[in-house]
């Protein structure tokens, strides 16, 4: 292909136009190609770069199977809302919506299961419809539940028979729909409240729950749509999944509670790359295992990803069950999962125990 003159721009007015000078700055043909192959040799030097460090990362973590190497298997069923779930020390499953919204459900580590309490009768809310969402338990053995229908925060009796509610509002404002919350290693409690927020309308906030004081503080705002939550176990940072963003920010705690320098965590990718599937996959619930990897229930995607802390990489991915995975929790080496489209939890053998969040199980778990 031939390649057309060069053309030089008239002079603006009262300037000279010196031919000389514009054929010095003029590039030649070589020179173009050269700076292609140079531009190019960058691009590949940084892709290298960027894969290096996921085989590295990938190379960290042998323990944990391949990903897609592990079939989800069904582990109870009958929930009009999967959501949750908690696990106590006695492996007995907690989850949101038994057999109907409003409910908390209790599965025996025998696999009994029966409405542990029903939030309808014993928070009723004028004007609203109480309904479970994320679960926690405490170091009491009670259950810290985010009202997602009444918009609150609430505390379950460790058997069932009472229920608190430990925040309603914040300076004067009631919160919309506690989405989901996390529990620090004192106890407090972090909570998202998305709202009708989304990504052109970003008005979702978070919060602390001081356990001690009792009072509530607004840590970040104008999100779209925060959903799921967990505190690093160094209890040094908070994550959180910008669900409408299809990321998961991530922010310093300081010693006085306050939430500063946000920052991405993670991008996830919107199409499939090698093993991972991607999409417009909105991440909702996570929780880490005693390593200090994130586990991401992608609610649209149906899959959980897991994510390394200090690089953000996205080292596996994993099938949750199905379609609509709202949430998930560690117990003895395996991965529960919630899937609302099929009412139901699966469990997937990973091999790898939770963070102890709540400090059950302290006396055998070091925090890394």
């Amino acid at each position: 292909m031939s390649r057309g003159p060069i053309v030089v721009p008239p002079p603006l007015p009262g300037a000279v136009c010196d031919s000389a000078a514009v054929a010095r700055r003029a590039p030649t043909r070589k020179q173009g190609l050269t700076a292609a192959r140079n531009a190019r040799a960058i691009v590949l030097f940084c892709l290298a770069l960027r894969l290096g460090a996921a085989g590295v990362a990938g190379s960290e973590h042998a323990d944990l199977p391949p990903s897609h190497s592990v079939q989800p298997k069904l582990a109870a069923t009958g929930f009009a809302f999967a959501a949750g779930p908690a696990v106590n020390a006695a492996g007995e499953l907690f989850v949101a919506n038994y057999r109907e919204l409003g409910t908390v459900g209790r599965i025996a580590a025998d696999g009994t299961a029966s409405v542990f309490c029903d939030l309808r009768t014993l928070v009723p809310l004028e004007g609203r419809t109480p309904q479970a969402n994320g679960l926690k338990l405490d170091s009491q053995g009670r259950i810290i539940v985010a009202d997602l229908g009444g918009g609150r925060l609430l505390r379950v009796a460790d058997d069932g028979s009472q229920v608190e509610v430990l925040a309603e509002r914040s300076e004067g404002k009631r919160f919309d729909n506690v989405h989901d919350i996390a529990l620090d290693r004192q106890g407090n409690v972090f909570f998202t409240d998305p709202g009708e927020s989304t990504a052109e309308n970003p008005t979702g906030s978070v919060y602390r729950y001081d356990v001690r004081t009792g009072r509530t503080t607004l840590l970040a705002t104008g999100l779209a749509y925060p959903s799921g939550i967990a505190v690093t176990p160094d209890q040094k940072q908070l994550c959180v999944a910008e669900s409408r963003q299809y990321r998961v920010l991530i922010y310093d705690l300081t010693a006085d509670g306050a939430a500063e320098n946000q920052r991405v965590l993670a991008d996830f990718p919107d199409e499939t790359r090698g093993t991972f599937v991607g999409g417009k996959f909105d991440p909702d619930g996570m929780v880490f295992d005693a390593h200090g990897r994130l586990y991401v229930a992608m609610r649209r995607g149906g899959v959980v990803n897991v994510v390394d802390l200090r690089s953000g990489l996205l080292i596996r991915q994993y099938d949750a069950g199905g379609w609509r995975a709202t949430n998930c929790h560690f117990h003895n080496g395996y991965l529960y999962t919630t899937v609302a489209a099929k009412e139901a939890v699966f469990r997937l053998k990973l091999g790898v125990e939770g963070f102890d969040y709540n400090g059950t199980l302290r006396a055998t778990q070091d925090v890394p």
